[in-house]
């Protein structure tokens, strides 16, 4: 069967003919009658001629008295004697009854109507001869036929071209988005489509694929890291297990107590492990905005309390003057897990100082959390965001961890639409930025030119 855009193109030339077709025949039916006004009114002035000069000398009408025909221009007049309002002619079509007076089609073209004559047993018949308006010339050598035809023609060829382009066009982005979908569907979870070469309708669905190509790919990953990282991070901690018990029951009773503690502290870091990927799990299949209530809180004391909590009241904070008075409304639990794993980050890494920083950029707050460690080489930059992580060993040696704070707080930031990216410090370090919406943003999608 057809597609979607030729059933669209032939609706359009369907609805442009009926349109057409309904003017012409309205427009019509105007003229007509407007002509049949225009003739009515000459066909009164003559019949009211004629009863006025009926009997003078100086009559106008004395042919039509005598001969009971006559010719005046374009015009035939004739009398009927006893008329019973049967047509005056065989060719004649009554179109009209104006004012109690018939009113004919002759021929398709001319018009003709009785009018009945006062104190008389006769009637006036008057009737057009031939058309003043048609021209005596066949239609192919109508100069002024022939414009209007071409007019015609270009303002329906004008129209069409003017709908088929931006038709076409969006015809060519659907089937290139169609497209898209389909090797996305095939596997090729890197397929994207640049929003900017839509139209607007079509750039914000464009968008909303990379969204969504984007989150189920990061899905997608995530789940087989997951897969292929939680039987590698458990057996570390299960082997110490075993190997202390297995040291425990060939050791002395006063020695058992250290690897009773060892065990504890190995079990503690296997549950440890697991909230945090129930945490991470929990948090990729939330949707945005479900399951907490928002508060607004000021983010200079919000991040002051989150330092404090974290035994972190020395490091400073620059901030900015708004910062002093403006809040911001998000989800306070998800907000936490967000920077409560960033300072753990920065003090976990870092050597000795810490830098936070809170400022200001058109529609954004910006939260700058930095350390002077070792830093993350700019080709790790994509990869420290995702569970499991492992970089290089000058950041990564004798640290704890799973490599799953900065992949939750990730997951948070999503949750609440805030952005995180990782970056050089000024200390030397890594820099890690929050860009949070400085307020309720309009979530409609905006194609960038």
């Amino acid at each position: 069967m057809f597609s979607t855009f030729t059933r669209l193109y032939i609706a359009i030339i369907t609805g442009l003919t009926v349109t057409v077709s309904l003017f012409i025949f309205l427009g019509d039916e105007y003229m007509r009658k407007t002509e049949v006004e225009i003739f009515m009114n000459d066909g009164a002035y003559f019949a009211n001629q004629y009863i006025a000069q009926k009997g003078t000398e100086s009559s106008l009408y004395k042919e039509l008295t005598q001969t009971g025909q006559q010719d005046f221009y374009i015009f035939k007049l004739a009398l009927l004697d006893h008329w019973d309002e049967t047509p005056p002619c065989d060719d004649c079509k009554q179109i009209y009854r104006l004012q109690s007076i018939p009113v004919y089609l002759i021929e398709d073209s001319l018009y003709g109507a009785v009018f009945p004559l006062p104190n008389s047993t006769q009637s006036l018949l008057f009737k057009e001869k031939r058309d003043f308006f048609r021209p005596d010339v066949d239609w192919h050598e109508d100069s002024e036929l022939i414009f209007v035809l071409s007019l015609v023609i270009v303002v329906f060829s004008s129209l069409g071209v003017m709908i088929y382009i931006p038709v076409r066009s969006i015809e060519s982005q659907i089937i290139r988005l169609s497209k898209a979908h389909n090797e996305f569907g095939s596997g090729e979870l890197q397929c994207r489509v640049d929003p900017k070469t839509y139209s607007d309708s079509l750039g914000c669905l464009a968008q909303g694929f990379n969204d969504m190509a984007e989150d189920i790919e990061r899905r997608v990953k995530q789940s087989h890291i997951l897969t292929q990282a939680i039987p590698h991070e458990v057996r570390t901690p299960l082997s110490r297990i075993q190997l202390a018990t297995d040291i425990a029951r060939l050791s002395k009773p006063e020695q058992q107590e250290q690897l009773f503690n060892d065990i504890d502290r190995y079990v503690g870091s296997i549950n440890e492990l697991t909230q945090d990927i129930v945490k991470l799990s929990r948090l990729s299949s939330q949707k945005k905005g479900e399951g907490h209530a928002t508060t607004s809180l000021n983010l200079l004391q919000w991040t002051r309390e989150r330092l404090a909590y974290h035994g972190l009241n020395q490091v400073v904070i620059e901030s900015c003057i708004e910062c002093n008075s403006e809040q911001v409304r998000f989800q306070q639990t998800l907000g936490n897990l967000v920077i409560d794993n960033l300072i753990q980050n920065a003090a976990r890494y870092g050597e000795k100082d810490i830098y936070l920083a809170i400022h200001r950029v058109k529609e954004h707050w910006v939260i700058d959390i930095e350390d002077d460690g070792p830093g993350i080489p700019i080709e790790k930059h994509s990869e420290v965001f995702l569970p499991f992580s492992r970089l290089d060993k000058s950041r990564n040696a004798d640290k704890k961890g799973f490599g799953l704070g900065l992949a939750i707080a990730t997951s948070a930031a999503r949750q609440l639409d805030w952005k995180l990216s990782v970056g050089e410090s000024h200390l030397g370090g890594a820099r890690f930025t929050v860009l949070i919406p400085a307020n309720d943003q309009d979530k409609r999608c905006y194609s960038q030119a």
